[in-house]
């Protein structure tokens, strides 16, 4: 066998990959799609995971898991009632991207203008590490990333909203946002929303809080986002407006179901 054989592993099931990260050797994880590591080193041993079942998504009651494998095109397809996924999914890849890219490639490839990483955050995603077991949430899977550590997400879960709106803002319809929010509605009546589109970390507000309390919060996330791409001011002011319709159709969208 040689070399290049050496360097690239193929394990059949959950086992046999937890095997390998048991192993003294410098691993690069293979999920599909857009693979760009920002070093490699020399001697790397690349570990293709299509074969140990991550490829899928599953709903089980109000809980859904995503595997590391499982395309962009996966989840606009899914049928997890949360159609209004699929716009930010459209302008954050074209189809043939889409269907090629995994979501661990793209957690690790998204920039902080990302339309699809903005809507995700509203739904508080926790990442299943393997071989720990640990969760550990998003947002702190990207600010701190592991380094040196045999540890990898091979699941994003996430409870499902009573109800999630998105809305943006940008220069064309087709381009990315220069201002959005995702916003989830919570069963107690909470919301989480993200704020995003400027060069800014996605900000995160969530709390159980009145409407008039809730927009000025809004208001205040985006109070130094002013970048090449809009001023703070505007996006302030778009903020509320890009807010209440986010609510009205939330509340439209609850006054429905309840109508079922």
């Amino acid at each position: 066998m040689n070399n290049d054989e050496n360097r690239y592993k193929r394990p059949k099931n959950l086992d046999e990959f937890k095997s390998l990260l048991s192993e003294p050797i410098n691993l690069e994880i293979l999920a599909g799609g857009a693979f760009s590591p920002p070093k490699l080193e020399p001697a790397a041993v690349f570990v293709d995971i299509q074969d140990i079942g991550v490829d899928r998504i599953e709903k089980m009651g109000d809980t859904l898991r995503v595997g590391a494998a499982a395309r962009l095109q996966q989840i606009m397809e899914a049928d997890i009632g949360l159609d209004e996924l699929c716009v930010p999914l459209t302008l954050e890849a074209a189809a043939n991207v889409r269907s090629s890219l995994s979501l661990l490639n793209f957690l690790g490839s998204a920039d902080l203008r990302s339309p699809f990483l903005a809507a995700l955050m509203a739904f508080a995603p926790e990442l299943e590490m393997t071989p720990s077991g640990k969760l550990i949430p998003l947002e702190r899977y990207l600010r701190i990333p592991a380094e040196g550590e045999r540890d990898f997400p091979l699941w994003m879960q996430m409870q499902l909203p009573v109800g999630f709106a998105w809305e943006y803002i940008a220069r064309t319809p087709k381009d990315r946002p220069i201002i959005s929010l995702a916003v989830s509605r919570k069963k107690d009546g909470g919301f989480r929303v993200v704020c995003g589109g400027d060069e800014s970390f996605p900000r995160v507000i969530e709390q159980k809080t009145t409407a008039e309390t809730l927009f000025a919060l809004v208001r205040q996330a985006f109070e130094a986002s002013g970048d090449a791409w809009a001023s703070a001011e505007y996006r302030q002011e778009m903020s509320q407006v890009l807010l209440s319709r986010c609510l009205q159709r939330l509340e439209v969208n609850a006054l429905r179901k309840e109508e079922r």
